[in-house]
């Protein structure tokens, strides 16, 4: 355990809290044998559903092409046209292991446009502003086109990714004459991490113009951008034209959810876009792109890549670090539990423990930026993807209880715990100490 002093202390303030980044770590034991484990490729395939999720498509799940566009007639979500993608992983990845033993190193989609020259293309993000035309913080946005981008799926509606399947309902819609359809109603949504680390739906990120909705216009940052490199930027995009989307790895939130996908068998993503529907009353054309799905006779429906490494426990050279952990991170077995070839000051052993990367001298449970405000701690440590973290207190470093506080994720990659204890008032409470625990 590293003991970190904040420093500053001067006489006469509240005793320092003393902080421990704590590497404890719950091992669980796995039922049964075990199937598979080390290397895995998940190789190019097809979904084992896709859907389009849009209010009046009835037939989502059975459709050839789906399509993603935006709306801003105030009755509809904005991202008004989705596309679910889903793969069952089970049978060719072993599932109920912990998440944080499916180490990532590429996560990528392919879906092939079904529409010719529909709309131009836009390989980079657009700031939520640039839609926001009818604010006084609209910013125009400086390339033409928009991007297509995927995000992981929220489920309402008592839905889950193992439950939701092609022809399941869309979800609850108003009548036509009414002013919301379908705002927030779909059963499968778009949906990305905020500040607390929980999935929201992006839907309406762009905010909306009915008044009853009481969403704020928030940005997000895109899990994956689609991209063709045999394409120019502003390019009207060709027929059966392949879109690659590469999932950012180094969001632990996002590798988070796929291990947890990979866990339970059960991978899905949303296919979005904000590109205009054009529509006038129903129907009509618009300049948005469609996409092959797997019912598709003329196309190639959407396929996934996954490479990685599923760690078990077996340790040939009995160093205490897993064969397939080290491998992973240095294609060897040389490496010993007491290196730290990174050198930020933990071992391979500490870092296999608290789920962190032994080459990336930023990736350990190191504390940082700490500071008292408002008599309470306040400090920032960096995440592991699919781990669960517990602040906890004592007052005499033998007896350990939670910590009072909220836990948020104010950067990429960072965790931010801000001390909120009821029990504070006019006196000053009693030395505390504060430790991260680390949980599978």
């Amino acid at each position: 355990m590293k003991r970190l002093i904040p420093s500053g202390e001067t006489a006469g303030a509240r005793p320092a809290v003393s902080v421990f980044a704590g590497g404890l770590l719950l091992l669980g034991l796995f039922a049964g044998a075990v199937a598979r484990a080390g290397e895995f490729n998940l190789t190019p395939s097809q979904p084992t559903l896709d859907r389009l999720m849009y209010p009046y498509a009835f037939d989502g799940g059975s459709r050839p092409l789906g399509y993603t566009f935006g709306s801003f007639d105030p009755r509809f979500d904005t991202r008004d046209g989705q596309i679910l993608l889903g793969w069952d992983t089970a049978t060719r990845v072993p599932t109920n292991r912990p998440a944080s033993r499916y180490l990532l190193k590429k996560v990528e989609v392919t879906v092939t446009v079904g529409s010719n020259r529909t709309f131009h293309y836009d390989p980079t993000h657009d700031a939520v502003w640039t839609y926001a035309t009818n604010s006084a913080s609209y910013v125009p946005d400086a390339d033409l086109g928009r991007p297509v981008e995927l995000v992981g799926a929220g489920f309402r509606g008592g839905f889950t990714a193992v439950t939701f399947r092609e022809n399941s309902p869309f979800g609850p819609l108003g009548p036509i004459t009414g002013t919301n359809i379908s705002i927030g109603t779909r059963n499968v949504h778009a949906a990305v991490f905020d500040s607390t680390g929980a999935l929201v739906d992006l839907s309406n990120n762009v905010g909306q113009t009915n008044v009853a909705f009481t969403g704020e216009t928030f940005e997000f940052r895109p899990w994956a951008i689609g991209r063709n490199p045999s394409l120019t930027p502003g390019e009207l995009v060709p027929e059966v034209t392949p879109m690659t989307f590469q999932v950012d790895l180094t969001d632990p939130l996002v590798a988070g959810y796929i291990q947890e996908a990979l866990s339970t068998g059960n991978l899905r993503f949303i296919l979005t876009s904000l590109h205009p529907a054009a529509q006038s009353g129903f129907g009509g054309g618009g300049a948005y792109p469609l996409w092959f799905l797997r019912e598709s006779l003329g196309g190639e429906p959407a396929r996934l890549q996954i490479e990685g490494s599923l760690v078990d426990e077996a340790d040939t050279d009995q160093d205490g670090l897993p064969d397939d952990w080290e491998r992973f991170h240095f294609g060897t077995l040389e490496q010993a539990a007491a290196g730290d070839p990174d050198g930020d000051g933990e071992s391979n052993l500490r870092e296999w423990r608290t789920g962190y990367n032994p080459t990336d001298k930023t990736s350990a449970l190191i504390l940082s930026a700490y500071q008292r405000k408002n008599g309470g701690a306040i400090f920032r440590f960096p995440t592991a993807p699919g781990r669960k973290y517990e602040i906890q207190e004592s007052t005499d470093l033998n007896v350990w209880g939670p910590g009072f506080g909220r836990l948020t994720f104010p950067e990429v990659g960072i965790a931010e715990w801000i001390e909120e204890d009821p029990r504070m008032g006019p006196v000053e409470p009693p030395v505390r100490f504060h430790r991260v625990v680390s949980r599978e």
